[in-house]
């Protein structure tokens, strides 16, 4: 069973991929909603339909200009990778001759098949494929929120008539799923965009070139807890090792975007998060290699939501909670046991 699942996550993955983006978008909305109903003007709560709509025109205008930007700027970043390339060997070989130990034979092949210009490119390719799947997912989030109003009832009709639990007993876990969910997704989101905002702010006043450019990277590389957080320190980093002959520039940057991340990875986002972004770091290395295996670079960015996820549904429930155990880093989870 669990090899047939894997083989239709892999032959489905055109369908599947945009599926889970729609869904993805859908909760951000519906988190935005919740935010903007608790705005009250002139005592007056906005209408529901006001909301979704107005949540709906700022999510896919952010994504616009995301992508939008992302495409104008790859092939400028493409375009002077080699240069970057180029320079990269003979800093290893300086770095190589002030260590003490005769040079491993493997390094320097290493450094040789890491290309700026490759790596570049295959996240574009990504991109762009998501950007190209726009119409379907669109399609998706509307009949998402058309059959929104009818989830409620739907799973009431499921659960009734359950011996084994009350059927409010199941819709109460349900909704606690649900809003765990949407707060895993919209704290994650913010968190990342401070991260990305700060640390554009940093690279920008230092001069880093393209820094707007790592500052969406970052991102997007801040929703893969503990490995996104350390390539999105590394890129701008080594880049400004590259970029500046002077050792200011480098210790700026280096130490900005270090400090941003550290703050608000392990300071800001555990105070709102709580523990339900408590999973272990070999779980975090084994689902991104899964996922990318399945899915490639889109595949790498949504493994641990998924993964999240699943261990929020599984904590909520008594048959499945010795799994989202499994998957945290400290066996503290969050969810009623529901007996």
């Amino acid at each position: 069973m669990t090899l047939l699942s894997f083989w239709l996550l892999t032959i489905g993955k055109e369908l599947i991929i945009p599926f889970v983006l729609a869904v993805f978008i859908w909760y951000l909305i519906n988190v935005l909603s919740t935010a903007i109903m608790k705005l009250n003007i002139r005592g007056r709560t906005l209408p529901a339909g006001f909301r979704y709509i107005a949540s709906a025109i700022v999510i896919a205008g952010a994504l616009g200009v995301l992508f939008n930007f992302i495409t104008q700027n790859v092939s400028e970043v493409i375009t002077v990778a080699p240069e970057y390339q180029a320079r990269l060997q003979p800093m290893i070989d300086k770095v190589i001759g002030w260590l003490p130990i005769e040079e491993p034979p493997s390094l320097r092949e290493f450094v040789g098949q890491f290309n700026f210009s490759r790596l570049i490119s295959r996240l574009a390719s990504s991109l762009a494929s998501i950007a190209g799947n726009a119409s379907i997912i669109s399609i998706y989030v509307i009949f998402l929120f058309l059959e929104q109003r009818s989830f409620g009832p739907k799973i009431k009709a499921m659960t009734r008539g359950n011996a084994s639990a009350s059927s409010q007993d199941i819709f109460d876990i349900i909704t606690e799923i649900d809003q765990d969910t949407r707060k895993y997704i919209g704290i994650k989101t913010l968190t990342s965009s401070i991260t990305g905002l700060v640390s554009y702010a940093i690279m920008a006043s230092i001069g880093l070139d393209f820094a707007a450019f790592w500052g969406v990277l970052i991102f997007f590389l801040n929703f893969i807890p503990t490995v996104g957080s350390i390539l999105a320190t590394l890129f701008p980093s080594l880049l400004s090792l590259l970029a500046f002959e002077t050792p200011l520039p480098v210790i700026g940057i280096i130490g900005g975007v270090t400090a941003t991340q550290i703050l608000v990875g392990n300071v800001l986002e555990p105070r709102l998060m709580g523990n339900s972004l408590n999973l272990s770091p070999l779980v975090i290395l084994l689902s991104l290699s899964l996922w990318g295996a399945l899915w490639g670079v889109t595949g790498m960015f949504l493994c641990v939501p998924i993964t999240v996820i699943t261990m929020i549904v599984c904590s909520h429930f008594p048959q499945t909670r010795p799994f989202a155990v499994l998957l945290s880093a400290n066996g503290r989870i969050r969810g009623k046991k529901k007996e």
